[in-house]
C-alpha cells in the first residue's frame, strides 16, 4: 500500500478548509496540505503545481462550488489526466447530505475512490488515511 505524501482540499468554504487543514496537521504536521477553492483551481494545481515528490495524494473534493463544481471537476479530471497520474490520487468526494443517491452517483464515477459526509473530523481523516494509505 502507498504512503500518503500530500493532500489537496477542494472546497470553497474557508472555515471548512481551515478545520480540515487543522485536523490533518494534528495527524501529521509535516504533511503538505494545499487548497483549491473550486474545481478549476484544482485542475490548474494538478496540472502546474503538483509536485511528483508529493504523490500519492489525497484529494478531498466538495460537490457544490462556484466556477467548477465537484462533478464538473471529475469530468475534466477524467479527460485531462492519464491513468498513471490518477493511480497516485485518491479522490474522496464530500457530501453535505449523506444520501444514498449522491453516494451511489459518486462511487459510480471511475475517478472517485471513496465518499465521506461533511463535516470531517480528525477521526474521519484517520479512517480515510488508514483505509487508503499505509
Amino acid at each position: 500500500m502507498k504512503r500518503l505524501k500530500s493532500v489537496l482540499l477542494v472546497d470553497d468554504d474557508e472555515t471548512t478548509n481551515f478545520l480540515n487543514r487543522f485536523f490533518l496537521n494534528q495527524l501529521d504536521d509535516g504533511l503538505p496540505v494545499n487548497i483549491a477553492s473550486n474545481g478549476k483551481e484544482a485542475i490548474d494545481f494538478l496540472e502546474h503545481e503538483s509536485n511528483p515528490e508529493e504523490m500519492p495524494c489525497l484529494l478531498i473534493l466538495d460537490t457544490n462550488m462556484p466556477i467548477m463544481n465537484g462533478w464538473e471537476f471529475l469530468d475534466a479530471y477524467g479527460k485531462q489526466f492519464d491513468t498513471e497520474f490518477k493511480k497516485n490520487v485518491v479522490v474522496v468526494m464530500l457530501t453535505a447530505l449523506d444520501t444514498k443517491e449522491t453516494t451511489e452517483m459518486a462511487l459510480a464515477n471511475p475517478n472517485v475512490t471513496d465518499t465521506a459526509q461533511k463535516p470531517l473530523s480528525d477521526l474521519k481523516f484517520k479512517e480515510i488515511i488508514k483505509k487508503h494509505f499505509s
